[in-house]
Order: structure tokens, then C-alpha cells, then sequence
């Protein structure tokens, strides 16, 4: 695994949970639709099931949802602990800001007031550096 990969494993795990949190709050919306229709009209015996079936899904979902976040919170320590481990404060903070925070290129260098250039360039410092502190390619 390359450093890149290693690192990029943080970001890809809070993209998934983003996406799942996306469907989580698209299950409820229809529970919640199902709900203003049974208050407004009769509901056929099979609707109700179906509710059931949504909700069921959904706390299956934020299980899931959850079991993710733990082992992200967990992966994000070990990645912070690593990078805190360079000794240069703008390979950290670069290296945090984009793996560990999600940030966009632009956003790391707006937050850290360098060039979107010069970012780019520390970036790839900060990933070379951080294959020879820890053996990666």
C-alpha cells in the first residue's frame, strides 16, 4: 500500500458514511411522507407494511452507520497519530486538513494562507516524507 493509499483510506470511509447518511435521511423522508398520508387518507393494510419494511432498513442502516463511524474515528487516530509524527507543521497540516478533515485542495489552502500551488507542492513533500518516516511506497 502507498502512502497515498493509506492515508486516502480516511477520506474514502467518510465519503461512505457521508453517502450513507444521504440514504438514511432519504429512508425517513419517506417514512415521514407515509405518515402525513395515513393521517390524510386511509391506508391500505399493505402501506403499513411497507412503512415497516422502511423502518426497519433505516435502523439497519444507522447500525451500520454506526459500526462505520467507530472504526472511522479509530483509522482517523492511528492516520493523525502518523502524520503528527513529520515534524513539519505544514506537512501536518496539509496532510490533516486533506485526509483527515476532507478539505478541498482549495479549502487547505485558504485555511492554511498558502498558494493553491504551493499546496500541491507540500503535498507531495508531505506524502514523501511520510513514505520514509514509515517504509511505504
Amino acid at each position: 500500500m502507498t502512502a497515498k493509499e493509506y492515508l486516502s483510506r480516511a477520506r474514502s470511509a467518510d465519503r461512505r458514511i457521508n453517502a450513507k447518511n444521504r440514504e438514511l435521511h432519504g429512508l425517513r423522508l419517506n417514512v415521514a411522507q407515509m405518515g402525513a398520508q395515513s393521517n390524510s387518507e386511509r391506508v391500505q393494510r399493505s402501506s403499513s407494511g411497507d412503512g415497516m419494511k422502511i423502518v426497519d432498513k433505516i435502523i439497519d442502516l444507522q447500525n451500520e452507520i454506526n459500526g462505520e463511524i467507530d472504526a472511522l474515528v479509530e483509522l482517523k487516530k492511528e492516520i493523525r497519530g502518523k502524520i503528527n509524527q513529520l515534524g513539519d507543521e505544514r506537512y501536518i497540516t496539509v496532510l490533516t486538513d486533506y485526509y483527515i478533515n476532507c478539505m478541498t485542495w482549495e479549502q487547505v489552502a485558504i485555511s492554511s494562507y498558502f498558494d493553491l500551488r504551493y499546496v500541491y507542492k507540500l503535498h507531495g513533500r508531505a506524502l514523501q516524507s511520510f513514505r520514509d518516516k514509515f517504509g511505504m511506497n
